[in-house]
């Protein structure tokens, strides 16, 4: 096989591409498969100067009426970035705004880059951005010479074979620091965990990309439980999912995450005691020669006892002493049959079987319930004042008639008080309690 380098600007690519000349050879190729956010991100990137993966051509030559050679391109490599680029030239997209606009990925400290383009479609570029889009030259591979026709054919599927990135390992590769901060926790390559909890989980069914990493899925699992410690950091009552999507948003939202902050030093903190957690239901399994109990720990089980010592820890006259862990480790063998409905991932169904898994062991491991269970008059008269009126959840302005207390931010099942500085007011159709959320305890 011959080639050529070649470099041509995106003006006469696209030219080529609208008057056929540049042809894709649909006996192997795909047709148009990009979303628009990724033809977005595409034109972004040019205008970031940033480098464009090469496109491959194989030239081809033939003779036409009275002689006349005409040449024409089966793009082998590179379609969807050739459809992208003629798709704004034709005005069929506007760019997204780097300032605002989620859809478009990249770090919080990128986005205030000024970026003009912004927004803005091919024919409202002023016309020194049209100037230098249509200038920006792209690596080009033209094949000239092939000894036999399949050549093209296994040059595309060499091209479209190399291993793609996990989520994860997208995740792993984000500027900033939550990265490394996940990964000094869970592990990565041969650095292991520094946090004993991720030996202890059943990672059935936790996908896993690539054999020489045994810790990708430690670091998924890791995220996750940022996500929902972060989110219920905000609102102890949050029904967090966990994702991909959730995942990405953690990274990208978090790129100046300090590792070193007392949120992260919590974090370690809550990772620790609940190790220490399944650290001693691994040890009553053993003296108990419980061959059954000796199993890894399913995901949910390791999120409820996780968010049960983060809820916990709020609460000012619970203190975790030494008999904390076995009593949730007891606790937690006791208690594994019970079943999940819905996807682990979601909020709800989190949220649900984290509700009925707490309930059942909240006075073992010894919460004492305010005997006082209902704001009095008085109390609700207070908390209104000091919210001035607003709803606690959606800050819209509360009518006495549709106002209701609740327990915030340490909720009544979890020992908390009904006093005016642990009472929120809400709307009655905001209140986080009903079918979906039983874990509410506060209110009335």
């Amino acid at each position: 096989m011959d080639y050529t380098p070649k470099k041509f600007s995106t003006e006469a690519l696209v030219a080529a591409w609208n008057n056929s000349s540049l042809k894709i050879n649909e006996e192997y190729q795909r047709g148009a498969s990009w979303t628009q956010p990724q033809m977005q991100g595409l034109i972004d990137s040019i205008f970031r100067q940033y480098p464009i993966p090469p496109i491959f051509l194989h030239e081809k030559r033939s003779k036409g009426l009275g002689g006349v050679e005409t040449i024409r391109y089966d793009i082998v490599d590179g379609q969807q970035r050739i459809r992208a680029m003629a798709d704004f030239y034709a005005g069929k997209f506007p760019l997204l705004n780097p300032a605002d606009d989620k859809k478009l990925r990249i770090p919080n400290s990128l986005r205030t880059i000024p970026a003009p383009w912004g927004k803005r479609r091919f024919s409202e570029l002023d016309s020194n951005l049209r100037d230098e889009l249509k200038a920006k030259e792209i690596d080009v591979f033209v094949i000239s010479q092939i000894v036999n026709a399949d050549e093209v054919r296994d040059l595309f599927i060499r091209l479209q074979s190399g291993t793609a990135l996990s989520r994860q390992q997208i995740r792993d590769a984000w500027p900033g620091t939550m990265g490394p901060f996940i990964e000094a926790l869970a592990g990565k390559l041969d650095r292991t965990p520094s946090i004993n909890l991720f030996k202890k989980i059943d990672k059935r069914g936790m996908r896993v990309d690539d054999d020489n990493d045994a810790y990708e899925a430690d670091r998924q699992f890791c995220a996750q439980l940022l996500c929902l410690f972060l989110a219920r950091e905000r609102d102890p009552l949050s029904e967090q999912s966990i994702s991909a999507n959730d995942l990405d948003k953690l990274y990208h939202d978090n790129t100046t995450f300090d590792p070193g902050g007392e949120t992260a030093e919590r974090f370690r903190a809550t990772l620790n005691l609940a190790g220490q957690v399944f650290q001693a239901a691994v040890g009553h399994a053993v003296r108990d020669h419980d061959q059954r109990a000796k199993r890894k720990f399913k995901k949910l089980d390791v999120i409820s006892v996780f968010l049960l010592i983060q809820d916990l820890s709020r609460n000012p006259q619970f203190k975790f002493d030494r008999s904390f862990a076995q009593k949730v480790a007891e606790h937690v063998l006791a208690d594994r049959e019970a079943n999940a409905f819905g996807k682990s991932t979601s909020g709800p169904t989190i949220a649900k079987y984290y509700a009925e898994w707490r309930d059942k062991i909240i006075g073992h491991v010894g919460i004492r319930l305010d005997p006082k269970r209902l704001f009095d008059d008085s109390d609700k008269e207070a908390i209104y004042g000091r919210a001035l009126g607003n709803c606690g959840i959606c800050g819209e302005h509360v009518d006495s008639s549709d106002a209701e207390y609740d327990h915030f931010p340490i909720p009544h099942g979890l020992g908390g008080r009904t006093e005016v500085n642990n009472g929120r007011l809400v709307h009655r159709k905001c209140h986080p309690r009903g079918p979906l959320n039983p874990a509410i305890e506060g209110g009335n």
